[in-house]
């Protein structure tokens, strides 16, 4: 089912409006990355990616809305993180954590955390995201009553991570659909570049692209 993309969200500090006012978000686009060499599209020839998502995944995105990027999903058990692309399984992985899951992984799971970005580190292409925004996950937790929450030391921790193991780390929106969107793009991209490197085409979607 299409998301319902006429919701309205906070503006954080620093924002033209003012703070507190809602905003509305725009639509993702529906049109395909477009491929272009020597001037001529190819994007037809290009495949979309198959996403495999890891059978823990408890509420798994579908991707059903991004079929102009997404062909469709598989559900598998994945060594590491939680979606990942057929045919390039050793090269891409993306890691999904809700506030809640990251404030968990980072307290009371950390060594266990931080065992799973060992092996994420080892992939070519990957990333965590996150299903907050930087204000979100800087801002007191109420849903925890764990003293040691406190956003400083998670983001800290996260920041420690990124520089250790070299994971990005992606700060999106507590909105499932625009997370949701985030993730469809990320992984699209990723394996859009790595399809066409793969192929001897060079790392570029058309000159100019960037």
């Amino acid at each position: 089912m299409a998301h319902d993309y006429a919701y309205l969200v906070g503006v954080g500090q620093g924002m033209t409006q003012r703070q507190g006012d809602p905003m509305q978000v725009v639509p993702p686009t529906k049109s395909r990355l477009i491929v272009k060499r020597a001037g001529r599209a190819i994007t037809a020839s290009v495949p979309k990616p198959v996403v495999l998502v890891d059978t823990r995944e408890q509420t798994p995105f579908t991707f059903e809305s991004f079929d102009n990027w997404i062909a469709g999903t598989v559900s598998m058990a994945l060594p590491t993180a939680d979606y990942s692309i057929q045919g390039m399984e050793s090269l891409i992985a993306l890691e999904r954590k809700t506030l809640n899951d990251v404030v968990g992984s980072v307290l009371q799971n950390r060594e266990r955390f931080l065992r799973m970005c060992e092996r994420l580190a080892d992939y070519k292409h990957k990333a965590i995201l996150i299903e907050a925004s930087y204000t979100e996950i800087k801002s007191p937790y109420r849903f925890t009553s764990d003293v040691r929450a406190h956003p400083n030391g998670v983001v800290g921790t996260l920041d420690a991570i990124e520089a250790k193991y070299g994971i990005p780390i992606i700060y999106s929106a507590s909105n499932r659909a625009l997370a949701e969107e985030r993730a469809a793009s990320w992984l699209s991209k990723h394996f859009t570049y790595a399809w066409l490197e793969q192929q001897g085409l060079g790392r570029v979607l058309q000159d100019g692209d960037l």
